[in-house]
C-alpha cells in the first residue's frame, strides 16, 4: 500500500521547478510508483482515494485540475493490479480506538484498516506510520528517505 504523499509527489514531478526539492523526491517517487505499478498489487480505500484526489487538487503551488485527478485516479483504480476496499463497522470501530490511543489522526487509521492482515508492506513519508500500531499491520518502508507529515514542508 503507497500512502498518499508519494502518490502525490510522483505525479507533480513533471510539473516541479527542476532541481527543486519537489522535483527530486517527485521523481524518485515516480519510478518508485512506475515501477510498483508494473510488479506489485497496489491497494486501495476510499480514504486513500479521497485524500489523494483533495490534496492533488486543493493543496501546493502544482494543484492539478479536478478532472485531471478524477482522470487518473479512475484509470489507476480500473488497473488490473489495483483493488479497492471499503472500511467495515468494526473496522470503523478499530481506527477510532487506536487514533484514540495514540493520538495520531483517525485519518491514517481509515487508509490501512481495511486491508489489515493482507498488506505486505506500507509504502510512506509519513512519521505517523512509524509508530508501532502501525509497524504490526506491516514493514513501513519510506524509499524517498525524508520523513515528513502531509503539509509540511519539503525542505
Amino acid at each position: 500500500m503507497i500512502d498518499t504523499r508519494i502518490w502525490v509527489l510522483a505525479l507533480r514531478a513533471p510539473v516541479a521547478e527542476p532541481g527543486s526539492p519537489l522535483a527530486v523526491l517527485g521523481e524518485r517517487a515516480r519510478h518508485f510508483v512506475l515501477r510498483e505499478r508494473e510488479t506489485g498489487t497496489m491497494l486501495f480505500t476510499p480514504q486513500l482515494v479521497a485524500e489523494i484526489h483533495h490534496v492533488l487538487t486543493s493543496r501546493g503551488a502544482h494543484r492539478l485540475p479536478a478532472t485531471a485527478a478524477r482522470d487518473y485516479l479512475l484509470e489507476l483504480l480500473g488497473s488490473r493490479r489495483s483493488r479497492l476496499r471499503p472500511l467495515s463497522r468494526r473496522g470503523l470501530a478499530r481506527a477510532l480506538n487506536l487514533s484514540a490511543q495514540s493520538g495520531i489522526h483517525v485519518w491514517d487509521y481509515l487508509v490501512v484498516l481495511p486491508w489489515e492482515g493482507e498488506i505486505d508492506r506500507l509504502v510512506t513519508m509519513d512519521p505517523h506510520y512509524r509508530h508501532p500500531h502501525f509497524a504490526e499491520l506491516a514493514p513501513v518502508e519510506n524509499p524517498l528517505g525524508l520523513w515528513r507529515h502531509e503539509g509540511q514542508p519539503l525542505a
